[in-house]
């Protein structure tokens, strides 16, 4: 009778310790998600700002492009686009994907794309900064023609970044926004392009 009491009790203990232990995971899970949303929301901000002023940049040009997440989510402004604030309602953590996206028709610049990433590879946690553009069409047999976009990789870091990666990825949207906005000026899609490729790396090539 008493070894049954004692292992009874063992069972307990270990249980016990068991569910202790879950605990302190899901404790650090929460801990470590809620830190981590944090930083999101703070960084999302931040660059949603930066692409907004991009986006005014463009317009003033009378260049229009498209933005993601939308402009009416996570802004309440005063006197459109200039005088604004963010909307509080908005969830800024959950953003996976700031975009620019050019309309333009001439020079098949629609689809030309400025994004700011968040992605999980190799188990890791990361941010890119990416371009991508209208390169040529290729013939499928079975589905016929298809338009084909380059992929350039332009900076790329494990999340969460250090201030100095804050300050590289302000470099490289200074670096790719002068050339895109000189191309405009000019009527001269090329000056893009050409820069992309002698600077960056390409990633991938995919039809659309």
């Amino acid at each position: 009778m008493a070894s049954k009491k004692k292992a009874k009790e063992e069972s307990a203990d270990w249980f016990d310790e068991l569910d202790q232990e879950l605990e302190q995971k899901k404790e650090e899970t929460y801990r470590n998600k809620g830190e981590r949303d944090s930083k999101l929301a703070e960084l999302n901000k931040e660059f949603i700002k930066d692409f907004w002023r991009i986006w005014i940049k463009f317009e003033n040009l009378n260049v229009h492009l498209s933005i993601k997440p939308e402009h009416s989510s996570f802004a309440k402004f005063q006197e459109f686009p200039e005088e604004w604030k963010f909307n509080e309602d908005f969830d800024f953590a959950s953003v996976r994907n700031i975009k620019l996206m050019d309309k333009t028709q001439e020079e098949n610049r629609a689809g030309d794309t400025l994004s700011l990433e968040y992605y999980t590879e190799d188990d890791t946690f990361k941010m890119g900064v990416f371009f991508e553009f209208f390169e040529g069409e290729t013939y499928y047999k079975y589905s016929g023609w298809k338009r084909i976009f380059a992929r350039y990789l332009l900076h790329e870091f494990e999340f969460p970044p250090e201030e100095d990666q804050i300050d590289e990825i302000h470099e490289v949207l200074k670096d790719i926004v002068s050339s895109w906005y000189e191309s405009h000026l000019k009527r001269n899609r090329e000056i893009l392009l050409e820069h992309i490729k002698v600077n960056y790396e390409k990633v991938e090539e995919y039809p659309r």
